[in-house]
């Protein structure tokens, strides 16, 4: 039997959140102990990053590709939450991505072969690629993505059971294991 696309977007959902826990109590650590807590802090931190890099595009991605298409399907092309997803989706992507070069900058920043390497890592230097910065684009990228996970949870996926048959989530589900084989 298939598993319900609805229940394996929410459980998706609860296993991201459970993935960035690490990052929240490395945030509670660098907040409280500053630049000195960063080594300690830094497995979570790439730890997370490759998670938002990985398993969480793989899940906007099954959003994006399977599953908003058959609710834009049922109210039609640009109507519905779906759009608003969809940029929200965009928005979270370039956060984690500024989230992975603020971490790579911190860390290899101070390495002189890098550190010589032209007007682009100057700019970095002086930008000051340094906790505070680092602290503060995770802050905002946590808060948009668990608005963006509320918003799902709370409108669009209760809206998608009504909208929905039988049939439609059956063929969501297929697509989502057959997206899952490639």
């Amino acid at each position: 039997m298939l598993r319900d696309p609805i229940d394996r977007l929410l459980a998706e959902h609860a296993e991201l959140q459970r993935r960035f826990d690490p990052l929240r109590a490395a945030l509670r650590d660098l907040g409280a102990g500053g630049e000195q807590a960063l080594g300690s802090a830094l497995p979570a931190l790439r730890e997370v990053s490759r998670v938002m890099s990985t398993e969480l595009i793989a899940h906007a991605k099954r959003e994006d590709e399977i599953f908003f298409p058959a609710v834009e399907r049922v109210l039609g092309d640009g109507n519905g939450p779906t759009p608003v997803m969809r940029a929200e989706h965009v928005e979270i992507h370039r956060g984690a991505d500024r989230f992975r070069d603020t971490l790579r900058e911190l860390h290899e920043v101070d390495h002189p072969a890098i550190v010589a390497g032209g007007e682009r890592l100057r700019a970095l230097i002086d930008e000051g690629a340094d906790v505070r910065r680092l602290r503060s684009l995770c802050e905002d990228l946590l808060d948009q993505i668990d608005r963006h996970f509320e918003k799902e949870e709370q409108v669009l996926f209760p809206m998608s059971r009504e909208l929905l048959d039988a049939r439609a989530l059956q063929a969501v589900a297929l697509d989502m294991e057959a997206s899952d084989a490639r």
